[in-house]
């Protein structure tokens, strides 16, 4: 039987940390010569009260985001978890964030 989900899943972390792995994926993603651009963006926010749509779900637990791909753009799509560690798919299913690039926070020290 597999173990439940863990509501406590994650780990924060700081901001110089969240610096060097922002910094190391695009690295990355220049090594393999994949510019950071509206197909393949840096960041995606989504708005507050859609994500408490999805955790204020009976039974979620926390949430689970895939990569997609659609219109020629990497997506995310934002799924709740239960307490089996299953998706809810029955429930709200989440995508249509706003990229960056174009829509970059005007002012923060993760670049």
């Amino acid at each position: 039987m597999p173990e439940s989900f863990n509501p406590d899943t994650g780990t924060f972390i700081s901001l110089s940390e969240a610096e060097d792995m922002v910094s190391a994926w695009e690295t990355l993603q220049s090594n393999m010569s994949i510019p950071i651009s509206v197909a393949n963006p840096k960041a995606h926010a989504f708005g507050i009260n859609k994500i408490k749509d999805i955790t204020d779900q009976s039974g979620c637990e926390g949430i689970r985001i895939y990569n997609g791909y659609y219109d020629s753009n990497r997506r995310l799509i934002i799924v709740g978890v239960d307490e089996d560690g299953n998706d809810m798919t029955s429930g709200y299913i989440l995508e249509f964030s706003n990229p960056c690039p174009p829509n970059c926070a005007p002012n923060t020290a993760i670049h």
